[in-house]
């Protein structure tokens, strides 16, 4: 990206606040044509409300928006999408009950019969068409509810160029995509760029900021407090910027040695048709095990599983020494087992209630008498885990959904603690949250781990993150189990090499 490239899209001295909260303070950016424009910061920094309000779903306070050196006035996406603005979010915002093709063309359906009736046959060559220029192929014809995760994201991005926007917003755009689908994604950003467009990209995920920006604003407290270019920063300096301190790092967990602790999970040839087959390993007290696999290797499938989400076609799963079935999530809970979703919002939260009802909704039947909740204990409950796990809220009172990923995982993690869980399933748990809060959830499961004997079944797509927390990792190919590793001898080529195997 030159110089002399001209500025197409400029926000000047924005500001923001909601109840409580300055979201933004003075923020100024500016994005050049042909320009991959990286915004990183912690969980709470402002990131997601810059882009909100650019792409109209909130309106700024103060501050002026230019495209193309003209003030715009942004109201609603509508507006956004007519000055050729897409967003591909985080979160998953797809319909799930329409077919692919749909969902691409949703506002945009073609019509025959002077709009009255919707020609399927052009709109499912439309939708081939997008997916072909980003180079994936997903069945124009499919439910999305039928699709992965990971095909879903795909479509997210499908949709975002379906209307031929010249800026692109990508939010945490590779959070549920495999190492091939990433490059893929990153090949698509380049040939956008060259064409002209232009990318505001956010990512808690560094080492893909350095690989991929031009240029790099850092937010810190909804402050923008400096500018970088990649190739004469590093890892060291961004996460200086964005905590505002040094952030010490993680040392891998030190050798694991199962001698005279038992076995409290033991799974024995559990198979499932259409997504894993045969799958053995054991996890002892006090031991982190790793599960590691490219996106649609079966791991999400199998601790659904062992859950009791679904039901196996065959094999076993023993708890504590015993054989036990868990047809339902309840009786994993019975048998002391908790599982903490990949998509927190849409399955581990209820949005809209307390952080106090998030935390103690396991429990309610403990905390019930003469049918009537006993609101100081629950209280005293809360309080002791928000205090443990260092959950930063206003009040218990704050619904859950106004606070950063990293405190809505803690509320997670917090919920299934108070219901005396000795198992912990974690399925991405790091998944969309700042490094700063990354390591105080690595540093809560070891504390756990060490001083409380909870054994951890850990799912990562971010290899080098189960190196460090992980005792031993298993391996999964689509469906397989592969391999098991000691996580203090391996490396992240080797986990990939026995993957692919």
């Amino acid at each position: 990206m030159g110089e002399t490239n001209r500025i197409t899209l400029e926000i000047q001295n924005v500001y923001k606040h909601f109840p409580g909260v300055q979201a933004l303070k003075d923020v100024s950016i500016a994005l050049h044509e042909g320009e991959v424009h990286a915004v990183v910061g912690e969980n709470g920094a402002g990131k997601s409300t810059l882009m909100n309000i650019i792409i109209g779903l909130i309106q700024a306070d103060r501050g002026k928006i230019f495209k193309n050196n003209k003030e715009v006035f942004i109201s609603n996406p509508i507006d956004a999408q007519r000055l050729g603005i897409g967003i591909v979010p985080q979160e998953l915002n797809l319909v799930p009950l329409l077919t692919v093709m749909e969902n691409i063309l949703l506002g945009m359906m073609p019509c025959r019969v002077k709009g009255m009736i919707l020609d399927w046959s052009t709109m499912s060559k439309r939708a081939a068409q997008v997916l072909e220029q980003i180079g994936e192929y997903i069945d124009p014809k499919a439910v999305v509810a039928n699709l992965s995760t990971a095909q879903q994201q795909i479509l997210q991005i499908a949709r975002a160029f379906s209307f031929g926007a010249q800026i692109l917003i990508f939010d945490e755009p590779t959070s549920s995509l495999s190492l091939k689908e990433t490059e893929n994604l990153f090949k698509i950003i380049k040939n956008f760029k060259e064409s002209g467009g232009s990318v505001f990209y956010i990512s808690h995920r560094l080492e893909e900021i350095l690989e991929i920006a031009d240029r790099i604003t850092v937010l810190r407290d909804g402050c923008k407090v400096a500018e970088l270019a990649p190739e004469s920063t590093s890892l060291r300096e961004m996460i200086r910027h964005m905590v505002g301190k040094e952030v010490e790092e993680v040392s891998r967990t030190i050798r694991f040695d199962p001698k005279g602790r038992g076995v409290v999970l033991k799974v024995e040839n559990l198979t499932r048709a259409y997504e894993f087959r045969k799958i053995s390993f054991e996890l002892f007290e006090g031991e982190i095990l790793g599960l590691v696999g490219l996106v649609g290797s079966g791991r999400t499938e199998l601790v659904k599983c062992i859950f009791g989400d679904t039901v196996p076609d065959s094999g076993t799963v023993h708890t504590y020494g015993k054989e036990t079935v868990h047809r339902t999530p309840e009786d994993a809970i019975q048998n002391r087992l908790a599982y903490v979703p990949e998509e927190r919002r849409k399955l581990g939260l209820f949005p809209i209630m307390s952080v106090v009802e998030n935390m103690t909704i396991p429990i309610l039947k403990r905390l019930t008498s003469f049918i009537r909740i006993d609101k100081k204990q629950q209280t005293s409950k809360a309080q002791e885990f928000i205090s443990k796990l260092d959950i930063r809220t206003p009040s218990l009172s704050q619904r859950v959904q106004n606070l950063s990923g990293g405190n809505q995982q803690k509320v997670i993690l917090a919920r299934w603690l108070l219901t005396g869980c000795r198992i912990l399933i974690l399925d991405e748990p790091t998944r969309g949250i700042d490094v700063n809060a990354k390591a105080e959830i690595h540093q809560i499961l070891r504390e756990l781990v060490a001083k409380e004997g909870i054994s951890v079944l850990f799912i990562s797509s971010e290899l080098q993150e189960v190196l460090k927390i992980a005792n031993r990792i298993i391996v999964m190919h689509e469906g397989d189990m592969k391999g098991e590793v000691l996580a203090d001898q391996a490396t992240q080529e080797e986990l990939l090499q026995i993957a692919l195997s």
